[in-house]
């Protein structure tokens, strides 16, 4: 693995926010101790207090419950993480992800066409666990892949972008809250579905649990 890619998997600033956010969103009934999500996020219980602290003033959350789904995620959505990416152009991109054994998660317009059906799956993007970004490539390039821009696009930055993830018609799609994230980060038509997506939260959140894919905690050492 090259040193980009090792500084990806390891956490950088604000990325265990990002894992706290996801995981509320994930679990937004409160049934989750702060403890608990500082285990889960392996970050400090006092960081965890803090944003949580921070939330409650915002009246987007009363202690681990989420009260205004809308606002978290729009809230989550305007917080930058960097990540590593590469692009391919592969015709076949649904038939090589039903082969492989390789964790991923489907995100954007793709994913978004499988669970919402609103927009056209103009590119196929996922995050994979940064370690496995070798593996990947090497698998890509053996089913015919050309490397750089193309319909295909791999993201890796942190394994816990996987918590929750569930599977759909055989594919592995990331936990609802990410998409929905991931969409409003993309701007234009991504944004009318995020918002879709959000006037249907709860069932959605619904469906992702009963189609888990995944244990609830990814997070490689």
């Amino acid at each position: 693995m090259s040193s980009e890619q090792e500084q990806a998997s390891r956490p950088h600033r604000g990325i265990k926010n990002d894992r706290v956010y996801r995981i509320l969103l994930s679990n937004p009934e409160g049934t989750l101790t702060k403890y608990r999500i500082a285990k889960l996020s392996q970050a400090q219980q006092i960081q965890v207090g803090l944003l949580l602290r921070d939330l409650q003033k915002a009246h987007l959350a009363s202690g681990t419950r989420v009260i205004d789904h809308r606002g978290l995620l729009l809230r989550w959505s305007l917080q930058h993480v960097k990540y590593q990416s590469q692009s391919y152009m592969l015709p076949d991109v649904l038939n090589v992800l039903r082969k492989t054994k390789l964790a991923y998660g489907l995100t954007t317009y793709r994913a978004e066409s499988m669970i919402n059906h609103y927009l056209f799956p103009s590119r196929t993007e996922l995050y994979i666990h940064a370690d496995d970004f070798d593996e990947w490539h090497a698998m890509l390039v053996r089913e015919g892949a050309l490397v750089g821009g193309g319909n295909l696009r791999l993201r890796w930055y942190d394994d816990q972008v996987l918590y929750n993830s569930f599977s759909i018609d055989g594919y592995q799609m990331v936990a609802i809250p990410q998409l929905i994230v991931d969409l409003l980060k993309e701007g234009g038509s991504a944004v009318e579905a995020a918002h879709m997506m959000m006037n249907k939260y709860n069932d959605l959140l619904h469906l992702n649990r009963i189609r888990l894919f995944h244990s609830s905690e990814p997070i490689r050492k």
